[in-house]
């Protein structure tokens, strides 16, 4: 049976009116459904890879910005270390012409800084299984420890360790409690959070650019509390973290828990 060269599409309306029909060729009726295909086809496509470039073009002016952050950290780090050759210079000036016989170590390379620096390792954010919630466990936040808990001497007196990471980085709590401050602490600590916890158990949060949190406020364990930053006292970003029982600071690195019981 050979196939019809035409195409007959009704129109049929509701109640008494007429019937309209229009009448095309086989081929046209075709074209046009495939090109009605190709065109859903394509604004489906169309709308796929637009958000995925919207989202590559947000990624892209953040990591801009964030290069331009590390631009001037570079830029102040540089400046202080041509004033600390300046400064070694002139004290070493004036220890030969006061007779006195002092060497300072000279400062170690990048490859070098870099070694130690993978010696000590991610601070990783990790909870003991079976423990109590209200028990800190873990550390608050991902980065680099670059300083270590200090109290036995007093010349390099740091009651908790500093973890370095980019700021902006959400900072957790290690522990259920209640937020017992969330202000600026102009003396050390910039903005700041400290979380009490069972048995006089307390956190502090160092250092941050953002608090989230409020005094009075629960949290719970893994919560956000806050975002790191570098204010306060602070050459660059990272987060001071301490444990305190009876407001003594305990290593957050060590055994704490066992010795506490």
């Amino acid at each position: 049976m050979a196939e019809s060269k035409y195409i007959t599409l009704m129109l049929i309306p509701e109640g008494t009116e007429s019937r309209r029909g229009f009448r095309m060729r086989t081929w046209v009726f075709r074209f046009a459904i495939g090109a009605f295909i190709a065109l859903l086809v394509g604004i489906i496509l169309f709308f796929v890879f637009y958000g995925k470039v919207l989202t590559r073009a947000a990624l892209a002016d953040k990591l801009e910005k964030e290069n331009e952050r590390l631009l001037r950290y570079q830029y102040k780090v540089h400046l202080l270390e041509s004033n600390l050759k300046q400064a070694r210079e002139i004290v070493t000036r004036v220890t030969e012409l006061a007779g006195i016989d002092i060497e300072f170590p000279e400062l170690p390379d990048d490859s070098t800084l870099f070694a130690t620096l993978d010696e000590k390792g991610m601070a990783v954010v990790s909870r003991a299984s079976g423990l109590d919630f209200s028990i800190p466990s873990g550390l608050p936040i991902q980065g680099f420890i670059t300083q270590d808990f200090e109290v036995d001497n007093m010349s390099q007196y740091h009651p908790g360790v500093d973890i370095a990471c980019a700021e902006g980085t959400p900072v957790l709590a290690t522990a259920s409690g209640e937020v017992i401050y969330a202000g600026f602490d102009s003396a050390a600590y910039g903005y700041v959070v400290i979380v009490q916890h069972s048995d006089s158990v307390t956190t502090l949060y160092g250092h941050n650019r953002e608090l989230l949190v409020q005094e009075g406020q629960t949290v719970l364990a893994g919560g956000r509390v806050a975002m790191s930053g570098s204010t306060g006292k602070s050459t660059a970003p990272h987060l001071h973290y301490e444990i305190r029982i009876n407001d003594k600071p305990i290593d957050p690195l060590g055994n704490w828990y066992d010795q506490k019981r």
